[in-house]
């Protein structure tokens, strides 16, 4: 079978246009390898390349192509990586022949766009770097962009914080934040914005300098060894180095990261971690004319950590709601199930400042349809969700929504309509919010609700018994309309069937998650779209259909 494969792999490759064998494949360590040569228009002579094809190949392994081709003279180039290989991505196919003619045509591509035409990326390639264990564990450092302009050189301490312990693959990663840059004199330079959750984290000691230029030879790999940096670093950041691990030497042993900032465009700063260990950094003392100066150990391998830049726009870059709704300042009244995914699906989709109101605690039984977790026991639901959320999004920003703002937020509303100084003073503060949203299926507030003078988006959300409908209510005559809806019969749903847990409690609509998720997560599309067309977002029904096939039909009034 081995033999077969062979035979027919290189029958395969012998008949490709522009390809000739120079070494025919063979099996080593069930890694078949082989030398090619290929030639396309506008090169003088054909590059050869060294392939080696695993067993499980056509197939990728962990989203990787399972075929090199290697030539460590490309170096220089483009999209090779650390051993050489030409850096492919090609479509898939389960046919050997289907697929190496794939492959070996996307190497053809790479010559003529990075060989021969000598392209650049419209979009930045960032550095290779080499995934190493630092005293058995890997470290990992997030970063956010800042509003500060740094100047060549510029070096000092930073805070950091640790977040988790976590594995990156099969090894331990522990995760950490950049917290605040300090000047040399400790003084501060500039704070890192996250949430107020991470800014209470505690702090550690690191160091930085900003070197300006891309720390690499051809802008593919980082640099490997502290030789590369001699001509870069200067003198006063090592005799600030030596200063460091001097005062610290009673922690000899412990690691401290130095972060390397360059920049990757005019406006961006990429960080990338060294990990220093107190009583081994990189440096040694050397007498020049009666001075002592401080020189590194050029030999010495660098210790990289892995960093990643987590500013919002790579945070949500790859999708985000209309910035109609992640600009915007909302409330969310009742955090059950229905406002509870209303919450969490703005916290993932773009959405920082978010504040709730519900004096409900949570309980047990609410975790299976709602946006909860069990380890947190009884707890308050604002509480709750808020750290939850807090877990999600390091831009998350409440400015309240705690119990004591939900007790009172109730008992206001409901106590003063009749008072025409204090309605005012509720219209003020629910008016301060660009957009509302009432999850609570509360007859008494939405009445209320509707007699008030609401220049901001208001949108009343409810779901029937087995959510066979959701009702979702935007205008003046949002009352009268979920109203008729639910209590004039214009919906037919199950009334009877409700779910009446042990205790006197009121009785409560059944839906799992999945039936919940499902219809608000459409609500929501529908209400982002209209956002973002700017076009008027009426009432509107979700009416689901179970016969045969799922379906939901909206029904705009």
């Amino acid at each position: 079978m081995v033999a077969n494969r062979l035979r027919e792999i290189n029958a395969i490759v012998e008949n490709i246009p522009g390809v000739i064998i120079v070494k025919q494949f063979e099996l080593f360590d069930e890694v078949t390898k082989g030398y090619i040569s290929v030639f396309t228009e506008g090169l003088i002579k054909a590059i050869e390349f060294e392939v080696e094809i695993y067993s499980q190949y056509p197939f990728k392994w962990h989203d990787s192509e399972t075929i090199k081709f290697i030539n460590s003279d490309l170096s220089a180039y483009k999209h090779i990586m650390e051993d050489g290989s030409i850096c492919i991505h090609t479509a898939h196919s389960p046919v050997l022949s289907q697929k190496l003619n794939y492959d070996i045509q996307a190497v053809i591509s790479w010559i003529e766009k990075y060989y021969i035409n000598k392209d650049s990326d419209h979009h930045y390639e960032h550095l290779i770097v080499p995934q190493k264990k630092f005293k058995d564990t890997l470290f990992a450092y997030f970063f956010n962009e800042i509003d500060y302009q740094f100047s060549k050189n510029q070096f000092g301490y930073l805070d950091y914080s640790n977040l988790s312990q976590g594995l990156f693959h099969k090894e331990k990663c522990s995760n950490a934040i950049i917290q605040k840059f300090y000047s040399r004199d400790r003084k501060e330079l500039v704070d890192v914005k996250w949430n107020i959750q991470f800014k209470a984290l505690e702090k550690h000691v690191g160091l930085f300098i900003f070197i300006k230029d891309i720390p690499s030879i051809n802008q593919r790999w980082i640099y490997a060894k502290w030789e590369d940096f001699v001509d870069i670093l200067p003198q006063e950041f090592l005799n600030f180095l030596h200063f460091v691990e001097d005062r610290h030497k009673k922690s000899n042993g412990t690691h401290l990261p130095l972060f390397i900032g360059y920049n990757i465009s005019e406006a961006e700063i990429h960080w990338q971690a060294i990990m220093l260990e107190i009583g081994k950094f990189p440096i040694f003392g050397q007498k020049i004319n009666q001075q002592w100066t401080s020189k590194l150990h050029e030999e010495r391998a660098i210790d990289w950590a892995m960093t990643r830049n987590c500013s919002y726009k790579y945070f949500f870059g790859r999708g985000h709601l209309c910035e109609k709704i992640t600009q915007s300042k909302i409330l969310i009244i009742g955090i059950g199930a229905i406002g509870s995914i209303v919450a969490k699906t703005f916290a993932r989709s773009g959405c920082t400042k978010l504040d709730f109101v519900d004096f409900d605690v949570k309980e047990p039984e609410n975790v299976s349809r709602s946006e909860y977790s069990f380890v947190s026991g009884l707890n308050n639901k604002t509480n709750d969700l808020i750290n939850e959320l807090f877990m999600i999004s390091p831009f998350f920003e409440p400015s309240q929504g705690g119990y004591e703002f939900s007790e009172a937020f109730n008992y206001f509303l409901k106590s003063n309509l009749t008072n025409n100084q204090n309605k005012s003073e509720m219209e003020k503060f629910i008016n301060s919010y660009d957009i509302v949203i009432d999850c609570t299926a509360d007859n008494d507030l939405l009445y209320i609700l509707s007699q008030l003078n609401m220049t901001t988006s208001l949108i009343n959300v409810s779901i029937s018994n087995h959510a066979k409908q959701l009702v979702c209510a935007t205008e003046q005559n949002r009352y009268e309309f979920v109203s008729t809806q639910f209590n004039g019969k214009v919906l037919e749903f199950d009334v009877e069937d409700l779910y009446n847990p042990t205790g006197c409690w009121s009785p409560t609509f059944k839906a799992s998650y999945n039936d919940i998720n499902t219809l608000v997560q459409f609500a929501l599309k529908h209400i982002n779209l209209k956002f973002k067309q700017e076009r008027q977002l009426r009432n509107f029904v979700l009416e689901t259909e179970e016969e045969g096939s799922f379906n939901i039909n909206l029904k705009e009034f």
